[in-house]
């Protein structure tokens, strides 16, 4: 199955959530952003036989995160990802759309892999309804943790199939056993299905503790050693290093929002 990725943009042209900046201050305002994004997702993806979906916003308990990194030119407000039968732009144009009602969107078909499998959510989250009052509402729920988000860039000095290979084959397990990750996504982009979407090459979502949020130490797996900290980023940079450049990746610092799909059919 087709995995479809959309990126709601902030400081677009619409009102209500798209207005809201990304800072430790749009914390206070993520369950109402969360609500927004549930409406607008919902009906398509119900449409489409989708059962359960991934949301992802800057919520109050990532806010002031010490590995926050913005490459693009416009923040993250919300990411969406879904399992869907065919991720084309006809088939997904809904989907598309409605999220493009909160802002400036972009969307990818990506593939999937997980080398940590996530656990599933045991923290309820706010519900809403996706439409008549007499309808059963859609239920978020957070994810234990702090789930960082990044977006790969390939530079244009190491060709395709080498980058994959590097970041894939070999950079993986580094990533895991130098950071405290408990659950680790890696999405391959396919193609984009916005024509404005800017180059990404591949997507990352690793799940750490929340006390990385602020704790470097907890973030990199040491936990206050600090010749082991110190040992392990220099790992994680050398290893990153093989395949990325600066100014090639974007970290966001969200919450992890498992979303069931009312009326799916599925």
């Amino acid at each position: 199955m087709d995995v479809l990725t959309v990126v709601v943009w902030s400081k677009g042209t619409g009102t209500g959530s798209a207005e809201r900046g990304p800072g430790p201050e749009a914390g206070e305002g993520s369950a109402a952003l969360l609500g927004e994004v549930m409406a607008a997702a919902g009906p398509s993806l119900a449409a489409l036989g989708v059962a359960e979906y991934i949301v992802n916003v800057r919520d109050e308990k990532v806010a002031g995160a010490r590995i926050d990194v913005q490459v693009t030119d416009l923040p993250v407000l919300a990411v969406v990802r879904a399992g869907v039968p065919v991720a084309s732009v006809a088939a997904c144009a809904r989907v598309i759309e409605a999220l493009g009602a909160l802002g400036p969107v972009s969307a990818w078909s990506v593939t999937a892999s997980q080398p940590l499998p996530i656990d599933r959510p045991t923290e309820s989250g706010p519900s809403v309804t996706t439409g008549d009052s007499g309808e059963i509402p859609a239920v978020a729920i957070r994810c234990d943790g702090m789930a960082n988000i990044a977006f790969l860039r390939r530079p244009e000095r190491i060709p395709r199939e080498q980058w994959l290979s590097t970041w894939l084959e070999d950079h993986t397990q580094v990533a895991i056993d130098t950071q405290s990750t408990t659950g680790y996504t890696q999405h391959v982009v396919v193609r984009a299905l916005t024509g404005d979407a800017p180059v990404i090459d591949g997507i990352v979502e690793e799940i750490f503790p929340i006390e990385a949020v602020r704790d470097l130490g907890v973030f990199f797996d040491s936990r206050g050693d600090d010749e082991r900290m110190a040992a392990n980023m220099r790992a994680m940079a050398a290893s990153t290093a093989r395949f990325l450049d600066d100014g090639t990746v974007d970290a966001v610092p969200t919450g992890r929002y498992v979303v069931g799909v009312p009326g799916s059919g599925v």
